[in-house]
């Protein structure tokens, strides 16, 4: 399982005083990701790699209490989390369910994936070699249909021999 879904995350802090860098690794099985909120308000439907930006993007943290290790002072930071090594075989997980102290809600954006997806660019601090070859197709889906307090979940699959996509549903295919 390791050897085809495991992949490697690099964690980079930067202080924003002296620009030390420091970095740590996390290995992943899938990716997280969330839908950006402004897809849910606004758009109705949103691209994976808008969800892929989100997870990247830098974050600034302001009076964190963080010691810089090089200037030996506490500093704000930015924090980022991108790809280091890519798995052989990507799953990305996306959160469909929104917590928050007010409200509770599935989300029901629609999430469009290319017939390609190049992931290169969410890679920006890796050399390591699987970046040269980290460029994924489509081929399962897991759909949750149904509420937060309930639900069911159906497959999608696409057959390479004869190019067609299969709705996999309990006995039914």
């Amino acid at each position: 399982m390791t050897d085809l879904f495991e992949g490697q995350l690099i964690n980079r802090l930067k202080c924003l005083s002296c620009g030390y860098e420091t970095y740590a690794f996390d290995n992943f099985m899938d990716l997280s990701v969330e839908i950006p909120r402004k897809a849910v308000r606004f758009l109705g439907n949103i691209n994976i790699k808008d969800c892929l930006d989100k997870f990247v993007e830098p974050e600034k943290m302001i009076d964190c209490g963080y010691k810089c290790s090089g200037c030996k002072k506490k500093v704000d930071i930015q924090k980022d989390l991108t790809i280091y090594r890519f798995p052989k075989i990507l799953v990305i997980h996306l959160k469909r369910f929104y917590n928050s102290a007010m409200r509770r809600e599935k989300l029901n954006t629609t999430v469009q994936f290319p017939e390609l997806l190049d992931m290169k660019k969410y890679a920006p601090h890796s050399m390591h070699r699987t970046k040269n070859a980290a460029s994924y197709r489509l081929y399962g889906i897991s759909h949750h249909s149904g509420s937060l307090n309930g639900g069911h979940y159906i497959g999608e699959v696409y057959n390479f021999s004869n190019k067609n996509w299969y709705n996999c549903n309990d006995s039914i295919v």
